[in-house]
């Protein structure tokens, strides 16, 4: 209970007892365990005790507080029912959803995946520059879950916010999915797929980065340029 005393622990009695079992547990309590101050008790303890009989002795007053207790009761209840109900972690990994043990920010990695867990906004800006600048054309490792060997992928083409590339495996809108490749490593989101033709065994697929970190600020396709 939240800043109220609870009697019958007081009185050593439970909240059912009837009211000789709450006077004679009270007259044992001051007397044959002394906590009388004439018998050598604290003054502070008797204060407590003879509180507690008193409200309990009476039956509007214990009527009244029992009211209080069961309230203060039930809701302490039902808070630890909502905090059982909380996770441990509220903060997972985008990708493979391990749970992280703080807030993240850049450069973190996921300590089980090692995907990017934020941007850097000051690298990613510069690096993406210098993306806009170039005909990207490369390969692209992608995995769809952890751990696992990942899909090799064709780029055809990236933009600032994320990129497209060619695959065999038909992957579902709005799937995470975790993308290397020696110039980044990337966590995106799929916003489109589709079979380049009717009879084709590849797909086209379009993703937008949810994290994204570049290992180097320029230059980083032209040994992987066609």
């Amino acid at each position: 209970m939240k800043n109220r005393r609870n009697y019958y622990r007081i009185l050593q009695v439970q909240p059912d007892a009837t009211m000789e079992v709450i006077r004679s547990s009270y007259y044992t309590i001051m007397r044959k365990l002394q906590q009388h101050p004439d018998l050598g008790g604290d003054h502070w303890n008797a204060t407590t005790i003879n509180e507690a009989y008193e409200v309990l002795s009476d039956e509007k007053t214990r009527q009244d507080y029992d009211k209080k207790l069961f309230n203060d009761y039930t809701q302490k209840l039902h808070a630890d029912e909502r905090d059982s109900r909380k996770p441990l972690h509220t903060i997972f990994c985008p990708f493979c959803k391990y749970p992280l043990a703080r807030e993240t920010e850049p450069p973190d990695v996921c300590p089980q995946c090692k995907s990017p867990l934020l941007e850097d906004n000051e690298n990613a800006t510069s690096c993406r520059r210098a993306l806009q600048r170039l005909k990207v054309k490369g390969k692209i490792r992608f995995y769809c879950h952890w751990p696992e060997k990942g899909l090799e992928a064709e780029i055809v083409d990236m933009s600032p916010n994320g990129m497209r590339f060619r695959c065999v495996k038909k992957l579902g809108k709005n799937a995470i999915i975790k993308i290397t490749n020696p110039a980044f490593i990337a966590i995106a989101q799929i916003v489109d797929a589709h079979k380049i033709h009717k009879f084709s065994l590849y797909y086209d697929v379009g993703v937008k980065f949810v994290a994204v970190k570049f290992s180097h600020q320029t230059g980083m396709f032209y040994s992987l340029s066609c």
